[in-house]
């Protein structure tokens, strides 16, 4: 609750002089997809950043929050909202407040031990995540520790991104089970890892 009072207290002070991908380490970037605009966070660093965006669109119809706070894990990319487009003059700026995270508790725990190539670690790396998943924390934080570039998806929020990775389960593999964290590497994607073991047989595959 004061975490969330200090950001808005901040966002009033100040809501109107950030700058756009002002901050050293995270960035804002849009994907455009016919009428739909993607909105990603980009963490280049080596930490956790608590990323809060305010979304000045004009010429958008909103499909989420104008003012959004999610956690954007180190060398990671995540989305923070969507927008379709609505009018041909249309324009989108976006304010920012960035907290690193602490991680003293995470750093204690059990990680998981797998030991990556370094001449492998540039491979594409998509992960498919939801609330409440220990496995899914602790891949994530085995891919930032590692310096492993990759893009994550929260089924909870992103529905439709859990559709499609449904349907694409379906035309490669014919099956629609999915047990996060599902994740996609290079041209393989793997949706059974409902252990450390499987997950780790999987990364020997690429990495």
């Amino acid at each position: 609750m004061k975490k969330t009072t200090f950001y808005f207290l901040l966002f009033l002070v100040s809501a109107f002089s950030f700058a756009q991908n002002n901050h050293a380490h995270i960035s804002i970037e849009k994907k455009e997809k016919g009428k739909q605009v993607d909105v990603y966070a980009v963490n280049s660093s080596n930490t956790d950043y608590e990323v809060f965006i305010k979304i000045n669109a004009v010429g958008f119809r909103k499909s989420a929050e104008s003012m959004v706070t999610k956690t954007v894990p180190a060398k990671s990319e995540v989305k923070m909202t969507s927008l379709i487009r609505i009018s041909e003059d249309s324009n989108v700026t976006f304010g920012m407040i960035v907290n690193e995270i602490g991680h003293d508790k995470e750093k204690a725990a059990n990680p998981i031990a797998f030991t990556f190539d370094e001449n492998k670690k540039n491979k594409p790396v998509t992960v498919f995540v939801k609330d409440y998943c220990d496995l899914c924390d602790n891949t994530i934080k085995l891919f930032s520790d590692n310096n492993i570039v990759h893009t994550i998806y929260n089924i909870d929020e992103d529905k439709e991104y859990y559709q499609k990775i449904q349907q694409e389960l379906l035309n490669r593999k014919n099956d629609k089970t999915s047990l996060v964290p599902i994740i996609e590497i290079e041209d393989s994607i793997y949706n059974r890892l409902e252990s450390r073991d499987k997950l780790i047989k999987a990364l020997k595959n690429h990495f």
